[in-house]
C-alpha cells in the first residue's frame, strides 16, 4: 500500500449538521442554559467560592 492511499482512507468528510425544526431548536438551546441543571459540584463549588470571599471581606474591614 503505497503512502497515497494510505493518506485518502484516513480523510473524513466533514459531518453533515443534524437539522432541526424551530421548536426543536429552541428546546435544545433553552435546555443547555438552564440553571437548575447545575451540578451538585458546581453548586458547592459556587457556594465555597462565596463563603471564602465573605469571610476574607469581613477580616479585612
Amino acid at each position: 500500500m503505497d503512502i497515497y492511499s494510505l493518506a485518502i482512507t484516513h480523510i473524513h468528510t466533514q459531518a453533515q449538521p443534524v437539522r432541526m425544526s424551530a421548536w426543536a431548536e429552541d428546546r435544545y438551546y433553552s435546555d443547555q442554559m438552564a440553571l437548575t441543571r447545575l451540578s451538585l459540584g458546581l453548586l458547592g463549588s459556587i457556594a465555597m467560592t462565596a463563603g471564602m470571599f465573605l469571610i476574607l471581606c469581613t477580616t479585612l474591614i
